[in-house]
């Protein structure tokens, strides 16, 4: 990449473990891995970090460790990272492969004469008479025929032994469960369900002698949904609030509904903003439809209901 590659290099994959320090101790450590290497140094990749050319890393294979120093370094994609690095003691060879030959060498190798083959001894071959050949294909069809009768026998005791255990001992093949016992006098009355009040803030019905302008609105930003105490409880529950000039809900009551899904949704309603007045405090309302574990639907109310509720309470 950068350079002139004064080395030849093997294409060679090896896991490796990097510190970013020239003492191996900064924690924790990088896996990395070679991509080719060469006499003093390789090509890195799987780097998280980008390197510095100039820095000094450790570089640890199996178990041998040693210092390189940072040639250049390149980004190929977020957390993907190369490098290519040369060693600071040029003498040391972690690696523990033997890299490719050189240009020198090969050229050595063809100057050096060639050997006739004549001249190498080869081993004679282990001659096997007929007679010994006929012994030995006895002995494997002798062989063969023992292991499957001993399989089979060994199969036949297993078989029976699973009858006996299972069939043969009356009782043993059903398996009858333990008999319930009977409830305690203290399980039934942990069983007794407990009487449970709806706090006052939801009970206490609105004062009417506080005048009010009944608007027909939804809070104004994020809604907070409420969610269903019990996945098999479902419901509607209708509520009636009162909305301070500052946009926040300052009192809350129930029209109707389940009373776990009533404090539910109340507990969402508490978090509802709605848009800011000038004028006295307004009162609205809202009924909450559970419909599930994680289905709700909110329903406001409209315009011409709230004209229609003023026009029948002035008559």
């Amino acid at each position: 990449m950068q350079g002139t590659q004064r080395y030849s290099r093997t294409k060679m994959v090896l896991p490796l473990r990097v510190w970013l320090d020239e003492q191996g101790e900064s924690v924790p450590a990088q896996l990395a891995h070679t991509i080719d290497t060469c006499e003093i140094g390789g090509r890195l990749g799987g780097l998280r970090t980008e390197l510095s050319p100039g820095q000094i890393i450790t570089v640890q294979r199996g178990q041998h460790k040693a210092p390189f120093r940072v040639i250049w370094s390149k980004q190929l994609a977020p957390n993907e990272n190369q490098a290519g690095i040369e060693a600071v003691d040029q003498t040391v060879n972690i690696w523990a492969v033997s890299p490719a030959p050189t240009a020198e060498f090969r050229e050595s190798m063809v100057a050096m004469p060639l050997v006739s083959s004549a001249a190498i001894p080869k081993p004679s071959p282990f001659a096997i008479s007929a007679e010994q050949k006929s012994i030995l294909a006895a002995a494997q069809h002798r062989l063969r025929w023992g292991l499957s009768l001993g399989f089979l026998g060994l199969s036949l005791v297993l078989g029976f032994f699973v009858y006996h255990q299972v069939f043969a001992v009356p009782g043993r093949a059903a398996i009858e469960p333990p008999l319930p016992l009977p409830p305690t006098a203290r399980d039934l009355a942990r069983l007794t369900p407990k009487p449970h009040f709806m706090p006052g803030s939801l009970t206490k019905p609105l004062d009417a002698s506080v005048s009010r302008v009944q608007v027909a609105e939804a809070p104004t930003g994020r809604v907070v949904y409420p969610v269903a105490p019990d996945e098999s409880i479902s419901g509607k529950v209708r509520l009636e609030m009162v909305v301070a000039a500052d946009g926040l809900v300052k009192q809350i009551h129930v029209l109707s509904g389940k009373q776990p899904l009533a404090e539910a949704a109340a507990q969402a309603v508490w978090l509802w903003h709605y848009a800011s007045s000038q004028g006295a405090e307004r009162q609205t309302s809202v009924t909450v439809s559970f419909l599930g574990a994680d289905a709700v639907s909110l329903q406001f109310p409209s315009s011409n209901a709230l004209l229609n509720a003023q026009r029948s309470k002035n008559d």
